[in-house]
């Protein structure tokens, strides 16, 4: 599905159980669902191009340009055996995904499921891929793969992003503070960006049955 990161963030869910790949047709800047929007540095953004908009799930500032990510969402409805009223433990199994389509692009690396609590520091929190939180994986400990979570009372959407590359110069760029440390320790994929992207749509589909 394509569109802008505006109207694919504001689709209503559909409470079935499905995945679908989320394309941006432009670039946006989207902070997470209480973020304010003067962390923002709105003249710079609108000099590049940049859509800013706020999306329904939690989390801190992602930056979405064409092709320099991979963004799947992944619906569960309530009563499905991967549903988890535990909000921490319900993102855990997508991890174990995207480590099973990681470990196919690279079998050496050392990728794991984040299953602690939320680790960052309050300006670390402003900028998604500057923290780790349950259910995102880490190389190391670099992340790798961000999650968020919209629930509902009939059903939840996990939405999962993995990058090429963390444009660290493009969030200075386009926020009013310093960017946090913690973002220099991200990690993107590379060149297998376009291989993650099949694998893990078909991985998602097969697990959710």
């Amino acid at each position: 599905m394509k569109g802008s990161a505006g109207q694919l963030h504001d689709r209503p869910i559909v409470a079935s159980a499905h995945v679908e790949l989320l394309e941006v047709t432009g670039p946006a800047l989207v902070l997470g669902s209480t973020q304010s929007f003067d962390v923002v540095n709105e003249s710079k953004a609108a000099e590049l191009g940049f859509d800013v908009v706020r999306r329904r799930s939690g989390g801190g500032v992602v930056i979405l340009q064409p092709h320099d990510h991979v963004w799947i969402d992944v619906t569960v409805p309530r009563g499905h055996r991967l549903w988890s009223d535990d909000v921490e433990r319900a993102s855990w199994w997508l991890g174990d995904v995207w480590c099973d389509v990681l470990r196919s692009a690279d079998a050496a690396g050392e990728w794991r499921v984040w299953r602690e609590k939320l680790v960052a520091s309050a300006p670390e929190r402003v900028v998604c891929f500057a923290s780790i939180g349950p259910g995102e994986v880490v190389l190391g400990n670099n992340k790798v793969v961000g999650v968020s979570q919209r629930r509902t009372k009939d059903a939840a959407r996990f939405q999962c992003t993995v990058f090429r590359s963390i444009d660290v110069t493009m969030y200075s760029l386009l926020l009013r503070d310093k960017v946090p440390s913690g973002l220099g320790t991200a990690l993107g994929v590379g060149d297998a960006l376009d291989e993650i992207a099949g694998a893990a749509v078909k991985q998602f589909t097969t697990a959710l049955g």
